[in-house]
């Protein structure tokens, strides 16, 4: 069992190295060089912005493999890894020019996906008026490490919709937040779905976790840009008096 695990490892990682590039972003001043997969589909669907909070590196394989997939989907994808900080900025700095810069490439719709630890930190920048808002916000395996009290009435003000997923055989102490979450949440915009089978890194389920995301993330609506306010010509106003 583990040396079939240990080829699946090694499977994924040559195949998802050999296809990711790089996008440079600037947080203050620095030059942030992040994994980009373009979208590769007939049809371009949005782009996604995907957080590793695994500060011991978990769920990186995972990430890539996934993007891999959205990207043939049409999607292309960000990847921000909170194990691997560059410079001294840290990945919640990093995450509105990650942002911005997907919007920059004309995607339309935006898309979260928030994997492991540090959950809050992603939650509370969105709770916040100023933040660059998304379409929508993947909860994977999500979960904090202590527990944060604080997290329900945060999610309470995000103003789009959130999934929030975990594996059969999760650990239990994102299961366990999960269904605290679940109970606190009394939300149309707010759904949780456990995949059967899969486990924290989901090794056997990608397939069924792939087609899952992908049809819940083409459901959200488009952005649509802001209107530009109405000037009143001055002499207009003037003669219509």
């Amino acid at each position: 069992m583990q040396l079939l695990l240990g080829l699946c490892l090694l499977l994924f990682l040559n195949f998802s190295s050999a296809k990711a590039a790089d996008l440079e972003i600037q947080v203050k001043g620095q030059k942030i060089m992040l994994p980009y997969w373009p979208a590769s589909g007939k049809q371009l669907q949005g782009g996604i912005v995907m957080v590793q909070g695994e500060l011991a590196n978990e769920g990186f394989l995972l990430l890539n493999n996934l993007a891999i997939q959205f990207a043939k989907l049409g999607w292309a994808v960000l990847l921000i890894n909170s194990a691997g900080q560059q410079g001294s900025t840290s990945w919640i700095e990093q995450l509105p020019e990650a942002l911005s810069a997907l919007r920059q490439k004309e995607n339309k719709r935006l898309v979260l996906l928030h994997y492991g630890d540090q959950l809050q930190l992603s939650v509370d920048y969105f709770s916040k008026l100023q933040s660059k808002q998304v379409n929508g916000l993947i909860l994977l395996s999500a979960f904090d490490q202590p527990v944060k009290k604080e997290l329900p009435e945060l999610l309470h003000k995000l103003t789009f919709p959130v999934v929030d997923l975990t594996g059969q055989f999760d650990y239990q102490l994102v299961l366990e937040q999960a269904a605290t979450r679940h109970h606190s949440m009394q939300n149309k915009s707010y759904m949780t779905t456990q995949i059967p089978g899969a486990d924290h890194n989901y090794y056997f389920a990608q397939q069924l976790l792939v087609a899952y995301l992908h049809g819940w993330m083409k459901k959200l609506q488009f952005a649509s840009p802001a209107k530009p306010p109405i000037i009143l010509d001055s002499r207009l106003l003037k003669a219509s008096r």
